[in-house]
């Protein structure tokens, strides 16, 4: 595992803690409107950083690879 992957890994790892971090925060805190809303704004962004950078797609696997075969 490169430094590179370790970084990306720890950054999805960081993510899902955040995502359960703003859960939390909203269930705890549902009275006050606007920190629910604060935290289902942040859920929101880190949701969408993950999908972007940390789902396992084999397309995306394929994206990266930058050595291809020209024909």
């Amino acid at each position: 595992m490169t430094s590179a992957e370790r970084l990306q890994r720890r950054r999805c790892i960081g993510l899902r803690v955040a995502v359960i971090f703003a859960i939390f925060l909203a269930v705890l805190n549902r009275r006050d409107m606007a920190i629910v809303a604060v935290a289902a704004v942040g859920a929101l962004v880190a949701v969408v950083a993950y999908w972007r950078d940390c789902r396992g797609s084999g397309a995306k696997a394929a994206q990266r690879d930058t050595h291809s075969r020209e024909l």
